[in-house]
């Protein structure tokens, strides 16, 4: 009785620990992501929740396409307005919900793993293997790379279900599968290759069931048309597709990565021999496993694991100009099914078998488990500057909620990290900028954004310092340091007083810059009259050209298309006839020859007609906006 008691116990040991020890080095190895605080493209989801103020809101802000056209209701849309209206701006609810999801992905992966290849050592190495790999460092510590997580769960989630029904015949499991799969279109694009993984199982293993997952294509096209109707697929910029031979370019640069050594990462650089062999020694190893398997022992199963990563990586490789590790996420899992067949294959061979499986993996390891923790540390550390660039803010619009928050030493990383998604909107803070002169030292992203539209211009700011209007943060310590009373001895001599060549007509700061003709500022936009003039730096160069955008109303256009004429030093530009009402718009007219090289030019705008709006008595034209010269 006792011996049947101590072995019941030590088997009950023995399974808990092969189910919890994945998730408990997925904790050892990216323990900070628990602990990384919002960065990046997370301030502008958790900006979402701010635009719904009634239910057809809530509607547009889940199902509009937004981020370069996406639809992703549940693993943005859902996930950062659910979370924000439960936790306000405390990532740690947010974090535990990534792992949560996570250690159901290992979980997963181990089942699935151990019904492929039908070992249990196969099992408990395949998330040990996935965990390791850097790759996942990204989504493991940035909530806006969650659809990455929650893609690999719902397709290794449908994939296991159809696996259940294969076994068991139950049609809970089917409908089950289904349900997931058409769920995931909810969380990424990627979705769309599932029938493909189910197809290549059942042609591979189940035969029989190859003509049953067929039907699942019919969801995926259906899928394809709805959303290039809705949101076209872009074909230009860094999200631009290109399908051609380029694809096989950015698929050798994935596999590289997915391998470990050739990912690049925190740490420093290895010599490029010890990478290039190290990645050869391991394609090497895994084409020979699967070479084996096939020609030797008739398994064409072997080639699923293979199959699902090449597969799941397909839909990103026209994304040439937007090659990223973060995409490897739900493709590895493919990668470490078969690593871990191979190495559970090779444990149970003769002992030189055993010698080469635990040095092959052993080099995945040594590469990988380093730069996935110094990848992790990276991403803590430059959120934990945003964290502390964001609650200094805070305090000091607390300290001075009328006047405009000027930044210094803003550097590159902390500026794209915790600045350009502008996240002091989340506490009502509009007026925040970085001093003049901050962009030297911050890398131009032109794909990304302006760095220009968060410099408050040399004069505005000077003014503004001089008015008592704003006050001087520096940045990049624990703690902002207010600056103020230096800088304003300082400020017009080491920022000048040059004319700014952007202005934002409705902003309070720049109302100097403008002339006759404007009513006051309505909050964030200013009206003009049927004449208007601003002030601006002139061009620099020949060829810049004068941008302007504004919004046109309705019941400007009502009678029909207006016409707005420019004029820049009383030198007529051309005119522009606007149509739309109720749209934005957005304006550019090439400045004459004689206006290069003048410190100021003045831009003169006239419209043909204006309208008064019900319970209004101002005659309105349009509304502005921006000017700039670029």
């Amino acid at each position: 009785m006792n011996r049947t008691w101590h072995r019941h116990s030590c088997l009950c040991l023995l399974r808990a620990f092969y189910w919890a020890a994945p998730p408990l080095f997925c904790l050892w190895v990216y323990w900070l992501g628990l602990k990384t605080w919002f960065h990046q493209d997370d301030f502008a989801w958790l900006q979402l929740r701010l635009e719904v103020h009634s239910l057809s809101d809530f509607w547009r802000a889940l199902l509009a396409p937004m981020a370069q056209g996406t639809i992703r209701p549940f693993s943005e849309r859902l996930f950062f307005m659910g979370f924000s209206a439960a936790f306000g701006v405390n990532p740690l609810p947010f974090r535990i919900w990534v792992f949560l999801t996570q250690f159901g992905s290992l979980a997963l992966v181990c089942a699935v793993t151990r019904r492929l290849t039908g070992s249990r050592l196969a099992g408990f190495a395949a998330p040990m293997l996935w965990t390791a790999n850097a790759a996942l460092a990204t989504p493991m510590t940035w909530c806006s790379a969650y659809n990455q997580i929650l893609c690999g769960f719902m397709l290794l989630a449908s994939f296991y279900l159809l696996l259940r029904c294969i076994e068991t015949g139950r049609l809970r499991y089917w409908v089950a599968q289904w349900a997931v799969f058409l769920a995931g279109f909810g969380v990424l694009e990627v979705n769309i290759v599932y029938p493909v993984l189910a197809a290549a199982y059942t042609l591979a293993a189940a035969r029989r069931h190859f003509l049953k997952v067929l039907p699942l294509l019919a969801p995926s096209l259906a899928y394809l048309w709805i959303h290039q109707k809705v949101a076209p697929l872009a074909s230009a910029g860094v999200y631009g597709l290109h399908l051609d031979a380029g694809m096989l370019g950015t698929l050798r640069r994935y596999w590289k990565w997915a391998l470990g050594p050739a990912l690049p990462g925190a740490l420093a650089p290895q010599p490029a021999w010890v990478v290039t062999g190290a990645s050869w020694l391991l394609s090497g190893a895994l084409a020979g496993f699967v070479c084996w398997k096939l020609w030797r022992r008739r398994q064409w199963l072997v080639a699923f694991p293979l199959a699902w990563f090449l597969v799941v990586i397909a839909p990103v490789l026209p994304l040439r100009e937007h090659v990223s590790d973060y995409y490897l996420a739900a493709p590895l899992a493919g990668l470490a099914m078969l690593g871990a067949w191979a190495l559970a294959e090779a444990l149970s061979g003769r002992w030189w078998w055993k010698v080469a499986g635990v040095a092959v993996a052993g080099v995945y390891l040594t590469f990988s488990v380093p730069q996935a923790r110094a990848s992790t540390r990276w991403r803590y550390d430059r959120a934990r500057e945003a964290g502390n660039l964001y609650r200094g803010v805070a305090r000091a619009h607390e300290l001075h909620p009328r006047k405009a928050i000027l930044l210094t030493d803003v550097g590159d990383s902390l500026f794209w990290m915790g600045v350009f998604d502008q996240p002091f909107r989340l506490f009502g803070a509009d007026d925040v900028y970085l001093a003049p002169g901050s962009e030297r030292g911050i890398g131009a992203r032109p794909e990304s954004g302006e760095i220009s539209d968060f410099i408050l211009p040399a004069r505005i700011a000077v003014e503004a310092l001089q008015q008592g209007r704003a006050v001087v943060y520096q940045a990049g310590g624990e703690r902002l340091r207010n600056v103020t009373r230096i800088t304003q001895a300082l400020a017009e001599k080491v920022w000048g007083m040059e004319e700014p060549r952007n202005v934002d007509a409705g902003n309070a700061l720049y109302a100097g810059q403008l002339g006759a003709g404007w009513f006051d500022s309505d909050g964030r936009i200013r009206w003009m009259s049927k004449h208007a003039a601003v002030r601006l730096g002139g061009p620099q160069r020949p060829g810049e050209k004068l941008s302007l955008r504004g919004y046109c109303p309705a019941g400007l256009v009502a009678q029909g298309p207006v016409k707005l004429s420019v004029a820049v030093d009383g030198e007529s530009l051309s005119s522009a006839s606007l149509s739309s009402g109720d749209q934005l718009f957005e304006l550019s007219f090439a400045l004459p020859a004689s206006a290069v090289g003048k410190a100021s030019i003045q831009v003169s705008l006239g419209l043909e007609r204006t309208f008064t709006p019900p319970g209004e008595t101002r005659t309105l034209g349009l509304v502005f906006g921006t000017f700039r010269v670029q």
